[in-house]
């Protein structure tokens, strides 16, 4: 199974509940990444009746899924409630207007088939079997303990459903990782040694990210059949420091269990700003790396049971 990395789910909801009002302003990169997801299942042929999108943020792949199959129940969960309030403002007509009223009269429309709600991967919503396509994008990676949440999708997944995810790689951020490598390793068992570190040395101390393969594995684990794994790498170049920096800070921020208060992020935030000026100053380029996984796998027609056994059929011999 998926190493546990020290991730505080809390200190993770509370980030993306600060950036709800103004996440659409950074999330081109989440918006890319989607759309070559969808590139990817325009191949695959599936008539799904209810999707679950894992992590919907503001909604925009909730919003696609539902014109893709107009036929299907599509229910967009997110951990954070201020994203989700976010959602239901940016996705659903008010109820006050006059395309809400109509199609409401005529006993069909958006106002039906797309949903939202607050929940947690590793306790979704929904009933045992009941999931035919379940969909999300850069949510995995931000799993402390994977395992409960692959439990929980396998769980309500029909057999024959279709698990389709992207996730940061081991080589993302690789531009600002190098000085926090010494202490990568060293974050869950001695928080101490980071403590005691000084500033320069932890600056650009980041969470970590798995690798592909892991990803893959973790899956046949669950239960999941036939899964497919490739990788990408995405570079953006700034031309300014603080560019960078807010588009960083924009996509999330250090939710290690393990982190101390003796280094403010603003601290932080100011070496990291100074050895970015300086190398602008040498007339390096400025870049971030960002490899994406993007994995898909299928829920086998029979289905493993609670104890991990698989059922097995013995049919009468054909006269």
């Amino acid at each position: 199974m998926l190493q546990p990395f020290p991730l505080d789910p809390r200190v993770v909801r509370q980030q993306f509940d600060r950036r709800a009002s103004s996440f659409e302003r950074n999330d081109y990169l989440l918006r890319e990444i989607e759309r070559r997801m969808f590139e990817r299942l325009d191949v695959v042929k599936i008539a799904p009746a209810r999707i679950l999108d894992l992590g919907c943020g503001l909604g925009a792949g909730v919003s696609e899924l539902s014109r893709r199959y107009p036929q299907a129940e599509t229910l967009g969960l997110d951990f954070s409630p201020n994203m989700i309030e976010a959602a239901k403002k940016k996705v659903l007509p008010s109820a006050d207007g006059l395309f809400f009223r109509f199609m409401k009269s005529m006993g069909a429309g958006q106002a039906k088939r797309i949903s939202f709600e607050v929940a947690d991967l590793a306790q979704l919503p929904s009933a045992n079997e009941s999931v035919d396509l379940l969909w999300s994008n850069l949510v995995f990676h931000w799993l402390g303990i994977p395992e409960p949440a692959l439990l929980d999708l396998y769980r309500v997944a029909k057999p024959g459903a279709l698990l389709m995810f992207s996730a940061f790689g081991v080589d993302t951020l690789k531009e600002i990782r190098p000085e926090s490598r010494r202490f990568r390793g060293q974050i869950a068992q001695k928080p101490d040694d980071v403590a005691q570190s000084p500033p320069e040395t932890i600056a650009t101390d980041l969470m970590r990210f798995r690798d592909m393969h892991d990803w893959g594995d973790a899956l046949v684990e669950v239960g999941f059949a036939e899964p497919v794994m490739d990788m990408e790498r995405i570079t953006l170049s700034f031309s300014e420091p603080r560019n960078l920096l807010k588009d960083l800070h924009g996509l999330g921020g250090n939710a290690l269990a393990g982190r101390r208060s003796t280094f403010s992020p603003r601290s932080l935030s100011e070496d990291l700003l100074r050895k970015l000026t300086e190398k602008a100053a040498k007339g390096e380029q400025l870049t971030l790396t960002f490899e994406v996984i993007y994995g898909h796998a299928w829920v086998p027609a029979k289905k493993k049971r609670k104890d991990g056994l698989a059922t097995i059929d013995f049919l009468p011999k054909r006269p």
